[in-house]
């Protein structure tokens, strides 16, 4: 299942890296949101996580992706709204931030471990306008983001009414 929208934004928009980090905390990885209620508490995937994605070039999408079991499919749906809903409504905590923000910057920082990692984050960089100075300045702009500027990021570009779903698989509707 792929539930999303379009962001309307591109990577290198101020309200960008805001909604980036405010989404890893709804579901990227085991610490996120989604994990911790659909998979862990409710038992209901395997697999569940939120992201942006093709926002280089161009307005990107925002987008949650999960596995459900067929019989599991409409209550897996229904969990995801629910979460996101709460998310969009309450926003993200201090406490979520600061540990996420320390998440994507480590994880940032082993990623120019490698001559492979550098030359690819550099050559994303410079696709997305940057110049080499954002190798040093993304780190500070993660540690920089508030509270506030996350949770106006959220409330104004993610409309959890305005989602399109996408059902594929053995789907129960589709199977009668």
């Amino acid at each position: 299942m792929l539930l999303g929208q379009a962001s309307g934004l591109r990577y290198s928009d101020p309200d960008n890296l805001a909604l980036r980090v405010g989404t890893a905390i709804l579901g990227r990885g085991f610490t996120g949101r989604l994990m911790g209620t659909v998979r862990d508490k409710e038992g209901l995937t395997y697999n569940i996580a939120a992201s942006m994605a093709d926002d280089s070039i161009a307005d990107g999408v925002w987008e949650v992706s999960a596995s459900f079991a067929p019989a599991l499919l409409s209550k897996g749906v229904e969990s995801t709204r629910r979460e996101i809903a709460k998310w969009w409504k309450d926003g993200v905590t201090e406490q979520e931030l600061t540990v996420r923000k320390q998440g994507v910057i480590g994880t940032y920082l082993v990623g120019l471990s490698t001559t492979a990692g550098l030359a690819e984050t550099i050559l994303v960089d410079v696709q997305r306008g940057f110049d080499l100075s954002w190798l040093d300045g993304y780190p500070k702009a993660v540690k920089a983001l508030t509270r506030e500027q996350v949770n106006t990021a959220i409330k104004t570009h993610i409309n959890p009414s305005a989602m399109v779903l996408v059902e594929a698989g053995s789907v129960p509707a589709a199977a009668k």
